[in-house]
């Protein structure tokens, strides 16, 4: 599932020798990941950046480290400015440099959005069938939401009846999830259950 505007100009850019798609539009900065990988990093105007790589350090280590948080005033085809949120100075960048920062780790998004989800069907989870020694198939099922920094986050589900996705059960959760906020956990279940829904549409 996704976003991402159909009016997009998306370009082609080579990030860390890998081939990524870029968006060049004015108000937001979009990338994927490579372009064939669901992750994607999105930073709109509002929202915050941080030096540092969100995917080697915890939320924890990313808060203490004392790198430069700012919030992104504007988003041009060529600059990107932010105002540093300690300090109240303004910065502006070089669009191509920031999107080539945020790419390869120099730079991270605050996760604030899971615009991608995808929900797998599979009938066994690390050896142990769903249904122990019965004919009976009781699938597990496995929701990736990606959020707008990068991360993915993982949930696991039971069936607790066969076939029967209504009666899906979360059993296992990625540890980052726990520790979201209210107001992103909520976002991260909402993105979840519709995508479980619609996948419900074909089962």
């Amino acid at each position: 599932m996704s976003k991402e505007n159909p009016k997009q100009t998306l370009e082609v850019r080579t990030i860390d020798g890998v081939d990524t798609l870029v968006n060049t539009d004015a108000g937001e900065i979009f990338i994927d990941l490579p372009a064939s990988n669901p992750r994607y990093i999105r930073v709109q105007e509002g929202d915050r950046i941080q030096e540092g790589d969100v995917s080697t350090k915890t939320t924890a280590e990313m808060a203490a480290s004392g790198l430069t948080n700012w919030t992104i005033e504007s988003i041009t085809p060529e600059t990107v400015t932010g105002t540093d949120i300690d300090s109240g100075e303004t910065r502006e960048w070089d669009r191509e440099q920031l999107v080539q920062r945020l790419g390869g780790g120099g730079f991270s998004a605050e996760l604030t959005t899971f615009d991608r989800v995808s929900v797998t069907e599979i009938e066994e989870w690390r050896g142990r069938h769903s249904a122990g020694d019965t004919d009976e198939v009781k699938p597990y099922v496995v929701a990736i939401a990606y959020g707008n920094n990068g991360e993915k986050f993982t949930q696991l589900y039971a069936a607790t009846e066969t076939g029967n996705w209504d009666s899906l059960e979360m059993v296992q959760q990625d540890g980052h999830i726990q520790n979201f906020g209210d107001e992103l956990r909520q976002r991260f279940d909402d993105a979840v259950q519709k995508t479980l829904e619609v996948e419900q549409q074909y089962h």
